[in-house]
C-alpha cells in the first residue's frame, strides 16, 4: 500500500477544486464563505483510489494571494504535487509564487494539469504546454508531465490518473523512523467521541491506545482512542498518510495554531540555524531583517541574523540564525518559508540545521565553518559521524549513545555501527554500564582542565605529598548532572596515567613528578602544630584553641589547615569529619582495646570502655567514632542508647596481627 499525499498548487480560480472533485467525487470547498466567494480558502482533504488499488491523500491548498500562509501548511508532508494552469491563462503570478514554495519546501516531483483545455483550441493548446515546460527548466519541477484536462467534459482525467499513479510509483518510499510527528491542520468535536484532529503524518507511525504529547507547552499525555485514514478505520498511521485521530484527554482551548502531536515529548524552541535562500525577484536581505516563518502550521514573526555574509541578495543562499516571536518545535532537516514582515510577499524558504544553538553573537570563522560543516551534514553531502561529531561539539559534556541518537533520532544500531568504525572527531570509552561518547577537542579540554586543578592544588597545598582524589576532581570538572559524568571522569584520570601526565598515589591524582616542598620555617611551624595535638594526650584537641595560639605565632588560618591536612597525610593525625586525634593516642589505646573485645564474644559494655581507655568523655567519644569509620568497632543499640562495644571482623584481625 502506498502511503503518499499529494497537494495542489496553482493561481487562484484555475480549477484546482473542481479537478480534486472531478477526480475523486468530493468537493474539497466545504465552508459557507468558500462557497459564496467560488475561491477555497482554508485546506480541502479528499483521496484518490488508484486503479492499481492504491490509495493516496490529497490535500486542496487556496491559490489566492491572501491565503499563501494557509497554501503552505498545506504543502507540508505532500510527496509530490499536482500543479494547477489554467489552458486559457497560462502562468500567472500565483503560479510562480506557488512553484517557488514548492522549491523552497525541497518537494521535486509533480505533474501539472493543464485545466480549462476545453475552452482553447489545439493551437493555443500547445503554446500553453511549450510556455509550462520552459518555465520549468528552472524549476525543481523540470521535466514534470503536462496533461490537458476539462473538469467540465471530463476529458484527460484517465491519463492524468495514470499519470499520478505512475509518478506514486516513482515516489521513494519514506523511512518511517521512529518519532511520530504531526502538524495538527484542522481540530473537531464528534459527539460521544470527543476531540478528532486531522493532519500529515511527518515522520514516525502512531497506533490505537498509543500515549501522544501535544507541543509546544506542558501538556497532560493524550491517548489514540482511533484512527481513520481516507474516511476508514485504521490500526496505525504512518509516514506519508493524511490521518484523522480521535484523542482522549484533548480539549479545544488547549489547541492553538501550530501545535503538533508527538510520540516524544520534545524541547521547543525560539532560535534556530538555518540555511536560507531567497527567490530571484525579492528584495535583499540586510544583517539583520524582520520577517514572517512559516513552517508546516506554525507561523511567527522572526528576525534573521546573517551569518555567512553581510547582504543576502535575490537568488543566493546563507546561513541565518532566526530568533522566532513564539516557541516552535522544529527538528534538524525541517523546511520553512519566509515572508516579509506583513506577509504579503514569498522571500525564501529554507531549512533547519540546528533547532537548539547558542546565541550567536560574534560571526567567526569557526562558527561559519562549524555550521556548513552541520548544514553539509545534514543535506547528504557529509556523513553521519560528521553529524554525531558536530551534535558532542556542542555541549562540554560525555554522552551515551541513546541520548545522541535520541537527540539526532536516528536508530541506535546505525549509530553504534559508526562507532565500531571508530571515526574521527570524536571519542568512544568504555563503561561498566554504557559508552561514553565525547567530542575529541572536548577531551582535550577536560584534560587541561584535570591538570590546571591539579596545579592549581599543588600550588596552593606545596607541602601535601598527596593531591586530589576522583571524587574531588569530578566535582571541580562540572559534571556532576552528567549521567555518565562520574564514568566518564574515572576513565579520564586513568587514561591520564597510562600517558604519564598524571600520577596515582593511594586514593589520589597528582601532577607526574610532583614533590612537596618544605622549607625550614614550614617545618618548624608544622612541629609546632604537632606539639600541640600532642599537649592534649588523652583529651579532645580544641581546634579554636589551636588556631588562637597559632596566630601568636604568626601562622595564619589557611595555613594552618593546611598543616593539619599534611600532618594527616603523613599518618601523624587522623580525622573524623572535622575533629581529630593524634595517632599516637589512638595507638596508645587501640591494641588493648581490640584485645579485649577479641576475647570478650559478646562485647564490653560502655562502662568497661571507659574504665578500659581512660581520658575524657570527649575523648572517647571521637576515639569510638574513628574506630567505628575504620570499621574496626561497632556498637550495639538498644533504642536510642548504646549499651556494647563489639569488634569487626576487620578489628579481630587486626588483633590477632598484634598479638601474633
Amino acid at each position: 500500500m502506498k502511503h503518499q499525499i499529494m497537494g495542489t498548487a496553482g493561481h487562484v480560480d484555475h480549477g484546482k477544486t473542481s479537478l480534486v472533485k472531478a477526480l475523486t467525487n468530493i468537493d474539497c470547498d466545504t465552508h459557507k464563505e468558500e462557497k459564496a466567494r467560488g475561491i477555497t480558502i482554508n485546506l480541502g482533504f479528499s483521496y484518490l483510489d488508484l486503479p492499481n488499488g492504491d490509495s493516496i491523500g490529497i490535500v486542496d491548498v487556496p491559490g489566492h494571494k491572501d491565503f499563501i500562509n494557509t497554501m503552505v501548511g498545506g504543502a507540508c508532508g505532500i510527496d509530490f504535487v499536482l500543479l494547477v494552469i489554467a489552458a486559457d491563462s497560462g502562468i500567472m503570478p500565483q503560479t510562480i509564487e506557488h512553484i517557488n514554495i514548492i522549491s523552497a519546501l525541497g518537494i521535486s516531483r509533480g505533474v501539472v494539469a493543464l485545466t480549462k483545455i476545453d475552452l482553447v483550441d489545439d493551437e493555443l493548446a500547445e503554446m500553453a504546454r511549450d510556455e509550462i515546460a520552459d518555465y520549468l527548466e528552472k524549476t525543481t519541477l523540470k521535466g514534470a508531465p503536462i496533461v490537458g484536462f476539462s473538469a467540465v467534459s471530463g476529458m484527460g482525467k484517465e491519463e492524468l490518473i495514470a499519470t499520478i499513479e505512475q509518478l506514486c510509483a516513482d515516489v521513494p518510499t519514506k523511512e518511517t523512523g521512529e518519532l511520530f510527528r504531526m502538524y495538527i491542520d484542522r481540530i473537531f468535536t464528534v459527539k460521544g467521541f470527543g476531540s478528532v484532529v486531522t493532519g500529515s503524518v511527518l515522520s514516525g507511525s502512531v497506533a490505537k491506545e498509543q500515549e501522544v504529547f501535544l507541543l509546544p507547552g506542558d501538556n497532560p499525555k493524550l491517548r489514540v482512542r482511533s484512527i481513520e485514514r481516507h474516511a476508514k478505520p485504521v490500526e496505525t498511521a504512518i509516514v506519508g498518510d493524511r490521518a484523522a485521530i480521535n484523542l482522549i484527554g484533548l480539549k479545544a482551548e488547549d489547541f492553538s495554531k501550530g501545535m503538533i502531536i508527538s510520540s516524544k515529548q520534545l524541547p521547543q524552541t525560539t532560535m534556530v540555524d538555518a540555511t536560507i535562500s531567497l527567490f530571484d525577484n525579492v528584495d535583499a536581505l540586510s544583517l539583520w531583517s524582520n520577517v514572517n516563518l512559516i513552517s508546516g502550521t506554525y507561523e511567527s514573526q522572526a528576525r534573521i541574523h546573517l551569518i555567512t555574509t553581510d547582504t543576502l541578495m535575490p537568488g543566493e543562499e546563507a546561513i541565518v540564525q532566526i530568533h522566532l516571536n513564539k516557541p516552535a518545535i522544529l527538528l534538524p532537516k525541517d523546511r520553512f518559508i519566509i515572508r516579509n514582515s506583513s506577509a504579503d510577499i514569498t522571500l525564501g524558504g529554507g531549512y533547519i540545521i540546528d533547532p537548539s544553538p547558542l546565541h550567536h553573537r560574534k560571526r567567526t570563522p569557526k562558527l561559519i565553518e562549524y555550521l556548513e560543516g552541520l548544514s553539509k551534514s545534514l543535506t547528504g553531502k557529509g556523513s553521519v559521524s560528521e553529524l554525531v561529531s558536530i551534535e558532542l561539539r556542542k555541549e562540554l559534556r560525555p554522552f551515551t549513545p541513546d541520548e545522541i541518537a535520541d537527540r539526532l533520532h536516528i536508530d541506535i544500531d546505525d549509530l553504534k555501527g559508526i562507532m565500531a568504525m571508530k571515526p574521527s572527531g570524536f571519542i568512544v570509552l568504555k563503561s561498566a554500564d554504557t559508552d561514553i561518547l565525547i567530542h575529541t577537542d572536548h577531551h582535550k579540554t577536560f584534560e587541561k582542565k584535570v591538570v590546571v586543578t591539579l596545579s592549581d592544588f599543588h600550588e596552593k597545598n606545596p607541602i601535601l605529598p598527596t593531591g586530589m582524589d576522583a571524587n574531588e576532581l569530578f566535582g571541580k570538572l562540572g559534571l556532576v548532572k552528567c549521567k555518565v559524568g562520574k564514568a566518564f571522569a574515572e576513565q579520564l584520570l586513568e587514561s591520564m596515567v597510562q600517558q604519564e601526565q598524571l600520577d596515582k598515589l593511594g586514593s589520589s591524582y597528582i601532577i607526574r613528578g610532583y614533590r612537596p616542598k618544605i622549607n625550614q620555617q614550614t617545618q618548624s611551624e608544622i612541629e609546632w602544630l604537632e606539639n600541640e595535638i600532642l599537649s592534649y594526650d588523652m583529651e579532645k584537641p580544641v581546634l579554636s584553641e589551636i588556631e588562637e595560639r597559632a596566630v601568636d605565632n604568626r601562622i595564619q588560618k589557611g595555613r594552618l589547615k593546611l598543616y593539619l591536612s599534611y600532618l594527616a597525610g603523613e599518618g601523624k593525625i587522623q580525622f573524623y569529619q572535622s575533629d581529630f586525634l593524634h595517632t599516637r593516642d589512638i595507638n596508645r589505646v587501640k591494641p588493648t582495646l581490640l584485645s579485649k573485645l577479641v576475647s570478650a564474644h559478646n562485647g564490653i559494655d560502655i562502662p568497661d570502655f571507659k574504665e578500659l581507655v581512660g581520658g575524657t568523655k570527649r575523648f572517647r567519644a571521637l576515639l569510638t567514632d574513628i574506630l567505628v569509620a575504620q570499621k574496626l568497632i561497632s556498637l550495639k543499640k538498644e533504642g536510642d542508647t548504646e549499651t556494647k562495644i563489639l569488634v569487626t571482623p576487620n578489628g579481630r584481625k587486626q588483633a590477632n596481627e598484634g598479638i601474633s
